[in-house]
């Protein structure tokens, strides 16, 4: 087998919220967005990150039963590298979003230095981690 990652896609409860969001307060750029179907695709470097509007699950798997949303749950962290993490905080503080968690230390044997992480939350409540790397 020869797999190749293409994409993260969160599958949202508020599509048009979510889609600003990417798109105006991380300044992701939408490479595809069908707002009719409520999907949208975002370049976010070597990969891309997709939502969907959870209700059209339907549309697409034979059971959505399954599938379960709980927002102390958290299936899946986008994690974003970030040159400054301060400096990333305190623009996204400038638009209105909360880090839920403050800037922490984490250090590893593959990494000199360690890096810093914060998180927040997108508005369908996916949690984000910011990292700095520290050298």
């Amino acid at each position: 087998m020869n797999l190749k990652y293409i994409y993260t896609r969160l599958h949202v409860q508020n599509y048009l919220d979510c889609k600003r969001f990417y798109q105006d307060i991380l300044g992701l750029k939408v490479s595809l967005a069908n707002d009719a179907e409520e999907y949208a695709e975002f370049d976010a470097g070597a990969t891309k990150i997709t939502i969907l509007n959870r209700a059209r699950l339907k549309d697409y798997v034979d059971s959505i039963e399954s599938a379960t949303y709980d927002r102390n749950d958290a299936k899946i962290i986008l994690t974003f590298a970030v040159p400054n993490l301060d400096d990333a905080i305190a623009q996204l503080k400038a638009k209105g979003v909360v880090v839920f968690s403050s800037p922490w230390q984490f250090s590893d044997d593959g990494l000199a230095g360690g890096w810093l992480s914060a998180g927040i939350r997108d508005p369908d409540g996916n949690i984000i981690e910011l990292q700095q790397i520290l050298s």
